[in-house]
């Protein structure tokens, strides 16, 4: 796309009775506002706003040279509404065309544009304060934002701005007395010889449209000087004494106003060829060409960087699965285990199609960037001068108030690949917990008591006067409650600069293996710390001496299961035998080549029938490291056990707020201090003692 050179139609004296003309804009009232892109009616926070020492004013939020009117040097922010005031800078012949409509006569109006940092989503019927006002909701509420530009155009969305342009020309209007042509353009700041034949042409037509109206309370009005060599605009005849445009001459304007919108409706199109959504627009709104080029080239350069896109409104959005390819292509480059059952065939196809080699960091935030409004030029790359502009449209944080879709959610995109990053690294850690343990869910972060149910419900025949008699039931208590765990990983300045994918090692590592890591740790220090409370002889889940080690003969094995089918319960009428029969053995690595023996081998001394393995295939192995690890209290190289089904219950219980047995990457924010991009991962879990009658423990070696 060749730059847009458009000529300077206007060149404003700096000083003098020529110097540049001066703006008074009330940009902001404090109310709400609509705005495209939300939901709700938008309201600015003021006492949240930022604004920068100085901002462009623009027209009709058009982000060019052509469409830049002045530079505020003052910004009055008093909490309840924002007023600027400047100098009059544009010489373009849009900037022009501002100028003399205002000199005509016409009060323009303001509209704000910022980049959302904090929102604030009000329930309806719910109130908010800001700017000393109350509002009801629906309504989203600006915490925090910076003030990026202010726009002059024909309607705001805050219908009580006003913009104060030209103020000698409308005296003018007011006065009794005509000006001549130069003086007119004195009143506006102008100066007639700096003028280009064009410019001349175009303030002949607002002067001759603006003169009529007090020709008519006027003895004369004076003939316009030709003041340089131009061919004028000839003015519409008017009839001697009544100031009437003639039929004649009402047609003929007519009919130079449809041929003009026809030329600019065929040059739309032409440049607009392939994006029929966005000629349809421009024609609607009657963009100017400029902008039309513009939004072009806004769609081919998302388009470059391998997104299909459509436009409506003059903003762009990714096709509507884009998000998701994007996510796909991350997850197959970086080799997420299991994406084939994350993504239907036709994302996965897309992703292979679109990012053959791999998408990297730096493509997805810069295509999240374009789709989101950020301007791109051929071949650019994230570098430490534009990372804040970068982070700033592809994460929300550069959402803009006057445009607000956003066609690509960076910050979600990375969030789900961080969540399956870190459930691969959660899944990777040991698990051996979860064969023994009982896991229940729980809904607040407040203790919660359970009972086991020891009790006499034995069902009785029923007797001849058909009464049914009651169940006694006794009750022992247990308590539980969670915690929340936490960890944070950032994707640094350097990670993105280098385009380093591989910065998501640490978040799979760190974040999903230290959530794991930490459960297995709480898990295991509760269960061998608590040995002494949770086996006990009196419980009758105990054994020990010399003959209960896990020996190859098989001894002490059946000892232990003897011991299990012995076991009584605290019931309410009288201590009973349980029933039930144990299905693992919990083993320290030491003892795992002798679990093993006895679980598969068929004979224990392979040499005669009678050494026929009776535990053959009976109560399946389990290993657990930490029940040797020297740093945990409760560790032995000999001890065993033996569980039952884990349904019956568990000597320790974890429970998962609301039942979410996996951590979780809850957002992706840029940082906007050490200009990175940071992830909060987290789990709420806890272990506590459960039921110990579904367990026995063997001291083994004395």
């Amino acid at each position: 796309m060749k730059p847009l050179n458009m000529p300077a139609f206007l060149r404003l004296k700096a000083n003098g009775a020529g110097k540049p003309k001066r703006f008074q804009i009330l940009a902001y009232s404090g109310g709400t506002l609509n705005v495209e892109g939300f939901v709700h009616p938008v309201v600015v926070d003021l006492a949240g706003l930022e604004t920068p020492n100085a901002i462009p004013i623009l027209i009709d939020h058009t982000k060019t040279v052509e469409a830049t009117l002045g530079l505020t040097d003052n910004i009055r922010n008093d909490g309840k509404a924002l007023t600027l005031s400047g100098v009059v800078t544009g010489q373009s012949a849009t900037a022009l065309q501002v100028l003399a409509q205002s000199a005509a006569g016409h009060t323009w109006q303001a509209s704000i544009g910022a980049m959302v940092i904090e929102s604030e989503e009000i329930a309806a019927g719910q109130t908010a304060t800001a700017n000393g006002q109350t509002f009801v909701g629906p309504v989203t509420i600006a915490r925090r934002s910076v003030l990026r530009e202010t726009s002059v155009l024909p309607m705001g969305a805050d219908s009580s701005t006003t913009v104060n342009l030209a103020a000698s020309a409308r005296r003018f209007l007011k006065g009794a007395a005509a000006m001549v042509f130069e003086d007119w353009l004195m009143s506006l700041g102008l100066d007639v010889s700096t003028l280009t034949p064009e410019a001349v042409a175009v303030l002949q037509t607002a002067y001759a449209a603006v003169s009529q109206a007090p020709a008519a309370a006027a003895a004369a009005v004076a003939p316009v000087a030709a003041a340089v060599p131009v061919a004028p605009v000839i003015p519409p005849p008017v009839s001697a004494g009544a100031n009437a445009v003639t039929i004649e001459a009402r047609l003929n304007e007519e009919r130079k106003l449809q041929a003009a919108m026809i030329r600019k409706s065929g040059e739309i199109q032409a440049k607009a060829f392939g994006f029929p959504n966005i000629a349809a627009t421009a024609i609607e709104q009657d963009w100017s060409i400029e902008k039309v080029e513009l939004e072009v080239m806004k769609a081919k350069q998302i388009q470059a960087m391998g997104a299909r896109t459509t436009s409506f409104g003059g903003a762009q959005s990714a096709a509507e699965n884009l998000p998701q390819v994007l996510e796909a292509a991350m997850c197959v480059t970086r080799k997420i285990k299991n994406v084939e059952k994350q993504f239907d065939d036709k994302t996965l196809q897309a992703a292979h199609s679109q990012f053959k080699r791999g998408i990297g960091l730096q493509q997805m935030m810069l295509m999240a960037a374009a789709a989101n409004g950020m301007s791109m030029t051929p071949g650019m790359r994230v570098t430490a001068g534009n990372l804040r502009e970068v982070l700033t449209y592809s994460c929300g944080s550069g959402q803009q108030l006057q445009a607000a879709f956003t066609a690509i959610s960076l910050p979600g995109i990375l969030s789900n690949v961080a969540n399956k990053e870190l459930l691969d690294g959660y899944m990777e850690e040991d698990q051996v917990w979860r064969e023994i343990a009982q896991t229940k869910s729980v809904s607040d972060f407040k203790t919660v008591t359970s009972y086991r149910m020891l009790d006499n419900m034995k069902y009785e025949k029923l007797g001849p006067g058909g009464v049914i008699k009651h169940g006694t039931i006794s009750e022992e208590s247990y308590t539980r409650q969670v915690d929340t765990y936490a960890k944070m990983f950032s994707l640094t300045r350097q990670d993105i600069i280098n385009d380093d994918l591989g910065a998501f090692d640490d978040l799979r590592n760190r974040i999903g293996r230290g959530a794991a890591s930490k459960l297995n740790d709480l898990f295991w220090t509760t269960f061998l710390g608590n040995l002494a409370t949770i086996f006990t002889a009196t419980r009758t889940n105990y054994i020990t001496g010399a003959t209960t080690n896990l020996g190859t003969d098989g001894v002490g094995l059946g000892l232990g299961v003897k011991g299990w089918r012995q076991r009584t319960s605290p019931a309410a009428d009288g201590a009973k035998r349980m029933s039930g029969s144990p299905k693992f053995v919990l083993v320290p690595p030491e003892l795992e080549t002798i679990a093993e023996q006895l679980y598969v081998a068929r004979n224990l001394a392979a040499v005669k029938v009678s050494d026929a393995n009776i535990y053959s295939g009976r109560y399946q192995p389990i290993v657990a490291n930490q029940l040797s690890d020297s740093s945990i209290s409760g560790y032995s190289t000999t001890a065993w056990y033996l569980f039952g089904d884990k349904a019956a219950g568990s000597p320790v219980v974890v429970s998962f707020l609301n039942g979410q047995e996996t951590p979780t990457v809850e957002n992706a924010d840029a940082d906007f201090n050490t200009l990175g991009i940071q992830f909060r991962g987290y789990h709420d879990f806890g272990c506590d003692l459960g039921e110990y009658l579904n367990a026995l423990m063997s001291k083994g070696a004395a």
